[in-house]
């Protein structure tokens, strides 16, 4: 049997990140549309969800940089198939399910709400949330072709003409995210099955429309020595040049809170699948790895421990977080009503966070709760 590959330390700082993310900007949404927040609340939430939007894209990442990392030589495909059906499918149906239950209308019959328990198992629109699920659930269906045409392009492409495809597949990615409504009015028109809900109804869930950042995963993965040396040579410009976008999305998004006259603040400019967002998500995630590789070597070892500890109930925290938020944002609307906005998002932030992990920890204590967190329970030390 082919020994394990070294562990990668920052992985899981990483997803720690991405998973506080998520939550964050799903804080966000739930505040930042309320009568009550004024302009002031719509500045400072822009800047915390600008900080926020690497998550899909790193998670996105991190899955094409541990597959290509991990599997080095050819995978069995029916293994490989059935072990993420068991860990990353099982959890997310049974949470769909869990969610459609949860927030079921009154009235429905029986036969109803089961057809459309697998209608939103199949599309992931049993939540906000899910359409992530289902968008890397292909990914990791697709994978075993995926790693066969790489391995293939390797041993026949010369170093440079890799990073020439490279840079073509970043410029055609770029421009796919312009074409996105073009190529959904003509899917529509032409009526073809599967295709046209893929590219239109369903098109932020189509991972074509994110397959920039698992290349780049794929990328890190199989020249992981060289990812992290680079990295270190050009983290200043890295860096700087993630601040220098960011300003100028900020720019962009408070530019767009007046609309006829009237101050509507609204993130239309963060959506992510335009071309803007593009560029800011590819220098987002290769940031995000510079702050992942700064925090391993100078975070005290119980910083290091907690993002270890959220990295490792990441899934599970994440199926869970739109019911933890839901107890979350009663919490902070009840008791905190009148208090400002931007300190309602981020006291429901705080405690979504915590609900979410605490669940999946939880869960992860039983060999039937696992079903639901994909993940065992962390081993002490």
């Amino acid at each position: 049997m082919k020994a394990k590959q070294p562990r990668i330390a920052e992985i899981q700082t990483l997803r720690g990140f991405a998973f506080l993310a998520v939550v964050l900007q799903h804080a966000i949404g739930h505040y930042a549309y309320l009568p009550e927040a004024g302009i002031a609340d719509g500045a400072m939430l822009a800047i915390e969800l600008i900080a926020a939007k690497f998550a899909v894209p790193v998670f996105i990442f991190i899955t094409g940089l541990v597959l290509f990392y991990n599997y080095q030589e050819r995978v069995h495909a029916s293994s490989f198939i059935r072990k993420r059906c068991k860990d990353i499918v099982l959890p997310y149906l049974i949470w769909s399910a869990i969610y459609e239950i949860a927030f079921r209308e009154d009235g429905i019959p029986l036969g109803q709400e089961l057809k459309r328990i697998y209608e939103y198992g199949l599309t992931g629109t049993a939540s906000y949330h899910l359409w992530y699920v289902i968008m890397v659930i292909q990914l990791y269906l697709l994978f075993p072709l995926i790693q066969q045409g790489v391995f293939r392009i390797r041993a026949a492409c010369s170093t440079r003409q890799i990073v020439a495809l490279l840079i073509v597949l970043t410029i055609g990615y770029i421009w796919l995210t312009a074409l996105q409504g073009t190529i959904s009015d003509a899917v529509i028109e032409w009526n073809l099955p599967v295709l046209t809900p893929l590219f239109s109804e369903y098109a932020d869930r189509n991972a074509l429309y994110f397959f920039i950042y698992f290349v780049m995963g794929m990328v890190a993965g199989l020249n992981m020595n060289r990812w992290k040396q680079l990295l270190l040579q050009w983290k200043t410009i890295g860096i700087s040049l993630y601040v220098l976008v960011a300003c100028a999305l900020f720019y962009k998004i408070v530019s767009h809170f007046s609309v006829n006259g009237k101050i509507i603040i609204q993130y239309n400019d963060t959506l992510l699948v335009q071309p803007f967002m593009a560029v800011f998500l590819m220098i987002s995630v290769v940031a995000m790895y510079i702050v992942a590789l700064a925090f391993q070597e100078h975070a005290s070892e119980r910083f290091k421990r907690i993002f270890n500890y959220l990295g490792h109930y990441s899934y599970g925290a994440y199926l869970a977080h739109a019911l933890m938020l839901t107890a979350a944002t009663f919490v902070t609307d009840r008791y905190l009503l009148g208090w400002n906005v931007s300190l309602r998002t981020i006291v429901a932030f705080v405690l979504c966070t915590l609900l979410s992990v605490f669940v999946a920890q939880l869960l992860s204590r039983f060999p039937l709760g696992r079903l639901l967190t994909g993940t065992p329970a962390m081993k002490k030390g």
